[in-house]
């Protein structure tokens, strides 16, 4: 933008004293007026070619067209008292209330004039008179001088000057270049800045009578000028000595003393020695060191490694995403805080699959959580994983962190990492699927310490899978620690001389055969095959003879009886067992209750029948009738006849 700056009136000459003048300025910008309606503070700037003079400060309230950017500056006493016949250059420069400041003209001053006026030069008006008369008056005004200067008394002393004893300049920075700034000042000078553009400088005079004297001047930065004009070219300079190699020398010692000219060179080897000030010195091998060259094959690998930016924090290199490493800030862990996780990918069974972990030992710790998302067979939607924090309550304590997302149809690894807040006991992990219409498959789900995920590892807790067994050399158990282990082992690794092998050369029936027979480690004896049993010892059971024991035969501990056990068992007891052919006879009495049974000679003939006595004799010998024929039923149906003839006997 160009600011000009004009006199209104054209009027740009004062008569020296006259202060009932004023200049009357035009303030515009790219030939519009500049609007002072937001002005903060004006200031008219005058200098001459002696350097900056003074600033005069214009009453916004004198300002009566702010929008036509018109302002008239008055020339005062004040300002005439400063100002002596000269040309001088004018600036303006305004200060809007937002703090912004324009210096008007842009380019160059504006220049005025103070003339003389008739008073500002004496004299008086000599008549016409003859060439004698001149010289007359002439010796006599010399006659008058020189007896005054004979005749001038010597006056009284004056009264002691009041001399400037000593001054100190102090300096401090401000925003405004009309009000002193009230701060502390420095006894050094201060260098501006974009916020305190204006330096003010505070002279101390110290007078010798004590008396001190204080005087304010103000000055702010410039703007950066244009670069001068290119100097004139310089003088040609001397011919130098240019380096000449004369020869070589096999040791330093052998190099010549004389003779030689100031840059002379010769060669020790590989080592260049050159002749300066009288001397020769050793200024290295010129032979470079090629480690610090790059291999022709180094450059060719280095740009077969090719690297693509993702735009999304990722990193490619040769079609593998990596991330971004910052020596300065990234730690890496490694180590897997979730058990039981597995490369294998395999699809969550909801949109939205939750994990948690125990991190109340983990505060202050940053980690990393990372898995492979794959979203191939979906058509539309995304995947993040979102970290977030909680107390033992389950409620969120910080911010949660989300991972980058991987787009439908895509495959990838999402990667969040986060520092787990005081007050956390629990660590979040959702993997969230956004408007997909299919599950995602994640895989190779991984927890660390640090801000960089690495590749997938189990947990050391969990048991090594046969698909996990591609591990790195490092991981690998050396022969050490597996004796070590070995030797915690309740059993003995099998003798390889005593175990059975198979011959490995024959085939029968698609069956490995067998050098020796399997022999059983307790008895000695080969096993029994389905071809039969080896003839190993005359004891073995014959299925097709009779079994001969020689032992006992037992069963559960007890023996076996024999036919010969059973037959004399049972003929004992079926010695005394009643035949019920015969008639029962009771050797030892018959009892019932305790009480001995009347026999039919014991009871008279002629007892009445009517009689109770008869009717509970009856009753007992019945009962032991019934006893003795309950589990014979050939004699079941004759128990009411024999009870009749009892009866009819009694």
């Amino acid at each position: 933008m160009s600011k000009e700056l004009a006199f209104t009136d054209d009027n740009d000459v004062v008569k020296y004293l006259d202060t009932t003048t004023a200049f009357n300025l035009a303030l515009t910008a790219d030939g519009v007026a500049f609007d002072l309606t937001n002005a903060k503070s004006i200031l008219v700037k005058i200098a001459n070619d002696d350097g900056y003079i003074m600033q005069q400060t214009i009453d916004l309230t004198t300002v009566t067209s702010p929008l036509g950017g018109t302002l008239s500056f008055p020339i005062n006493q004040d300002i005439m008292n400063t100002l002596v016949p000269d040309d001088y250059d004018i600036e303006v420069w305004v200060t809007m209330k937002d703090g912004t400041q324009a210096i008007f003209p842009s380019d160059g001053t504006l220049g005025f004039s103070i003339e003389e006026n008739l008073m500002s030069d004496t004299g008086e008006v000599i008549p016409t008179i003859t060439l004698n008369d001149f010289q007359q008056q002439f010796d006599d005004l010399s006659n008058q001088m020189e007896n005054a200067v004979h005749n001038v008394h010597k006056g009284d002393q004056g009264n002691p000057g009041n001399g400037i004893k000593s001054a100190n300049n102090q300096y401090q920075l401000s925003d405004s270049p009309v009000t002193v700034p009230t701060g502390g000042w420095s006894d050094t000078i201060l260098a501006t800045t974009d916020q305190l553009p204006y330096l003010w400088t505070k002279i101390i005079f110290i007078y010798d009578d004590g008396t001190t004297k204080e005087i304010n001047f103000v000055s702010s930065r410039g703007d950066t000028g244009s670069q001068g004009p290119i100097g004139p070219v310089g003088p040609q300079g001397k011919q130098g000595n240019g380096l000449v190699v004369r020869g070589k020398a096999d040791k330093e010692e052998n190099l010549p003393t004389t003779g030689n000219n100031q840059g002379d060179g010769y060669l020790v080897g590989t080592d260049l020695y050159i002749w300066i000030d009288g001397s020769w010195q050793n200024m290295g091998s010129i032979t470079p060191d090629l480690a610090d060259y790059v291999k022709v094959a180094d450059m060719n690998n280095a740009l077969n490694a090719k690297v693509t930016d993702n735009h999304d924090g990722t990193e490619q290199l040769n079609g593998v995403q990596v991330q971004p490493y910052n020596k300065l800030s990234d730690t890496i862990g490694g180590r897997n805080l979730l058990l039981g996780t597995s490369s294998a990918k395999v699809r969550n069974s909801s949109w939205q699959n939750f994990i948690n972990v125990d991190v109340t030992n983990l505060i202050g710790t940053t980690l990393t959580y990372s898995a492979i998302l794959d979203i191939t067979k979906c058509t539309q939607g995304s995947i993040i994983v979102s970290l977030t924090p909680q107390n033992s309550s389950g409620k969120s304590i910080g911010d949660s962190v989300s991972s980058n997302s991987i787009k439908f149809g895509n495959v990838g690894k999402a990667i969040a990492t986060i520092t787990i807040p005081a007050g956390a006991s629990n660590l979040s992990i959702v993997e969230f699927a956004n408007n997909t219409d299919l599950n995602p498959y994640v895989g190779s789900r991984k927890l660390e310490q640090g801000s960089i995920a690495t590749d997938w590892t189990p947990a050391p807790e969990d048991k090594v899978n046969v698909s996990d067994m591609r591990k790195p050399a490092s991981d690998v158990a050396g022969i050490e620690e597996v004796n070590t282990k070995q030797d915690k082992i309740g059993y003995t690794p099998a003798d390889d001389s005593k175990v059975v092998h198979n011959s490995g050369t024959e085939e029968i029936a698609g069956q490995k055969t067998f050098d020796t027979a399997p022999i059983d480690k307790t008895t000695g004896h080969p096993y029994i095959t389905k071809d039969g049993v080896p003839a190993v010892s005359d004891t073995l059971a014959d299925t097709t003879k009779d079994a001969n024991f020689m032992g006992k035969l037992q069963k559960s501990g007890i023996d076996v009886a024999t036919t010969t056990d059973v037959s004399k068992t049972v003929n004992t007891a079926t010695a005394n067992m009643v035949d019920t052919t015969k008639p029962a006879n009771f050797t030892a009495g018959l009892q019932v209750n305790g009480t001995d049974v009347a026999t039919k000679d014991e009871i008279p003939s002629n007892t009445n029948t009517n009689d109770p006595r008869v009717d509970k004799l009856i009753r007992n010998l019945t009962y032991v009738i019934l006893d003795m024929t309950a589990n014979d039923s050939s004699i079941i149906g004759i128990q009411d006849s024999l009870i009749n003839q009892l009866k009819q006997g009694l």
